[in-house]
């Protein structure tokens, strides 16, 4: 339940909360809005978190809004600077655990348009905030123009500084993909090398081939050629005299001539 208090006092203050730090290394007061103009409203606000051994620092106010020039900051022990203005006081709400609720709500004075800080202090300033210095930044302008003008430089501003953040970011993807490319221009180089290398090899090959001793040896030696010569020869030889005896065999068409040529035989 005490949970659900602190974020709901945290989520109903949320344009009020302080989220960064200031210039002078401070906690921060936020403002309903950006620019003024003098004699408008303006509601500075912050939660703080005070442990109890420390909340009787509470007991030193009331705690006044002061709008000061930049280079005029108020300093615990220090005299209030002459050209600070004070323009209201900081009602305290406390909350749970710890947490406190300042908010003073004032009138914005007629000074130069500029921008300036919103510090808290009390007087004489012995307290300017809770473990650190409490302040934020009001801007206050001439005329609605100026803040219309100022508003969209702002935007400007921020746009400018994301396109430059993707910039940067674009750079870096950009060098990250010069040296991919850089990386494979090296390994197609070095496997050009091999493959250059490799037909190299292979366009001398049949070249040591033929150096080797013994490439140019018949495929038969002298001996075994006379000899499959004269074996080629006297098969042919038989074949022939085979074929000259079978066409001088005749065969008898008569008995009488049967046993004629059994009496007589001829030559075979």
């Amino acid at each position: 339940m005490r949970r659900r208090v602190i974020v709901g006092l945290l989520v109903g203050t949320a344009g009020l909360v302080p989220s960064t730090a200031s210039a002078n290394g401070g906690a921060y007061l936020e403002l309903d809005r950006t620019h003024y103009l003098p004699g408008e409203t303006a509601v500075a606000a912050a939660l703080v978190q005070i442990p109890e051994r420390r909340q009787d620092l509470l007991d030193r106010g009331p705690f006044y809004a002061f709008v000061v020039p930049y280079g005029a900051d108020l300093r615990e022990g220090r005299p209030i600077p002459d050209r600070a203005i004070r323009v209201g006081t900081f009602q305290v709400t406390e909350g749970k655990r710890g947490v406190f609720e300042l908010r003073a709500s004032f009138t914005v004075p007629g000074l130069p348009g500029d921008r300036y800080r919103v510090a808290l202090c009390n007087e004489p300033c012995t307290i300017s905030g809770f473990a650190e210095p409490l302040s934020g930044e009001i801007s206050i302008v001439g005329t609605e123009r100026e803040a219309d003008l100022l508003t969209a430089n702002a935007r400007l501003g921020g746009r400018v500084l994301g396109l430059r953040r993707q910039l940067r970011k674009a750079e870096k993807e950009l060098e990250w993909l010069r040296t991919q490319l850089d990386l494979t221009a090296a390994e197609g180089s070095e496997l050009r090398t091999r493959v250059d290398d490799l037909e190299e090899r292979l366009r001398a090959r049949p070249a040591a081939v033929r150096a080797q001793p013994g490439s140019t040896r018949p495929l038969l030696d002298p001996w075994s050629a006379v000899a499959l010569t004269i074996a080629v020869v006297v098969l042919a030889a038989l074949l022939y005299l085979g074929r000259r005896r079978s066409t001088r065999i005749r065969v008898p068409d008569t008995i009488e001539e049967l046993e004629a040529h059994a009496e007589h035989p001829g030559p075979r």
